[in-house]
């Protein structure tokens, strides 16, 4: 999977716009979307959601996906981008501010769930972990590279598969 760098105060406020980020969950979700589709979805205008998906283009996390012709209209598909998104370049300030937002976002959506832990037939559907662990560097290089190969592995849509959001966050005490 590739990793995007987000290098200064621009990339990233294109990056974060909050419409953005609704449209990227959106996509990630519901897979290919129109700019009619979205803005039906996410209650603004066509044209509104058109630019933040043109502005996410040009930033690499949006691609045209396929385009089909609707009564005599050509309709553009876009879709996310797998793509992993990276703060560490970013000033120490900004670093800050994006990794709390990107935190916040996934938050947020998670409190706005029913928060049960597993289904009827004990399949999990959501939980939060804390807590420490003693690991040896190379265990946590282990886990980080385990960490890294099953999200990549698991990024596209795939049939039977449910989309699941997440925020891990580990760091050397």
């Amino acid at each position: 999977m590739k990793t995007l760098q987000l290098h200064d105060g621009k990339q990233m406020e294109i990056y974060m716009h909050p419409k953005r980020q609704q449209i990227l969950h959106e996509l990630s979700v519901q897979g290919p979307m129109t700019a009619k589709m979205l803005s039906s979805e996410l209650d603004m205008t066509p044209s509104s959601a058109k630019h933040h998906l043109l502005r996410l283009q040009e930033l690499g996390v949006v691609e045209v996906d396929h385009t089909q012709l609707i009564h005599g209209i050509t309709a553009t598909y876009f879709r996310k981008v797998a793509i992993t998104i990276s703060f560490s370049t970013l000033a120490e300030e900004n670093k800050v501010v994006a990794s709390n937002f990107a935190t916040k976002q996934v938050y947020d959506r998670f409190y706005e769930k029913e928060r049960k832990g597993f289904d009827e037939n004990g399949h999990f559907l959501a939980d939060q972990l804390s807590g420490v662990i003693h690991l040896r560097e190379d265990e946590a290089d282990e886990l980080y590279k385990l960490i890294r190969s099953f999200l990549d592995d698991h990024e596209g849509r795939e049939k039977g598969t449910v989309p699941f959001s997440y925020a891990l966050v580990a760091y050397h005490v």
